[in-house]
């Protein structure tokens, strides 16, 4: 699997080994990927989400880890980790995947997250089986609803709690 990459940032697929680091020993895993070491390090209840991930990796064939793994997004100015986005799994029968996404404090407010949701989305979509890119925010996360919004995610469904986000091939 390669890496996605956008003019400022690398979007990198982490396989089992990388994953279980990660979770386990971030330092390592910077260290692996030639990465400057970062200050921020995953709260419980990211493990917990790398955690679930790391399962479904272990569980797919090699080839397919990517639908259930997590992607770091590293800055190319900095060389370091700024957050993450995954896919929770590969497209069901009506061709939609779910992505979630996570930035961290130092670097929000920079519109890496919305460059990144943009490459994302648009590299699921080349895929054959894809037909929508979903992704549901909490209400109250206004700087989620922003980097979905810039992208022109359409918002479709509504619960007491989330909002349901969507982009196709027809998303500009």
């Amino acid at each position: 699997m390669n890496d996605l990459n956008t003019e400022r940032l690398r979007i990198i697929a982490l396989n089992a080994e990388n994953l279980r680091l990660l979770i386990s020993n971030q330092k390592q895993l910077e260290s692996n990927l030639s990465l400057n070491e970062s200050s921020t390090m995953l709260n419980q209840e990211l493990k917990q989400a790398m955690e679930v991930r790391l399962s479904k990796v272990l569980m797919d064939d090699k080839q397919k880890y990517f639908w259930h793994t997590n992607w770091l997004i590293v800055s190319k100015d900095i060389n370091k980790i700024i957050g993450g986005i995954m896919i929770k799994g590969p497209p069901n029968n009506n061709g939609e995947v779910v992505i979630g996404y996570y930035t961290n404090a130092e670097h929000q407010g920079n519109g890496f997250m919305t460059e990144a949701v943009g490459n994302f989305k648009n590299w699921l979509l080349t895929n054959d089986d894809v037909i929508y890119v979903i992704a549901y925010t909490e209400k109250d996360n206004i700087a989620s609803h922003k980097v979905l919004e810039k992208n022109n995610a359409e918002l479709y469904k509504e619960t007491e709690a989330l909002f349901f986000w969507r982009f196709s091939l027809n998303t500009p």
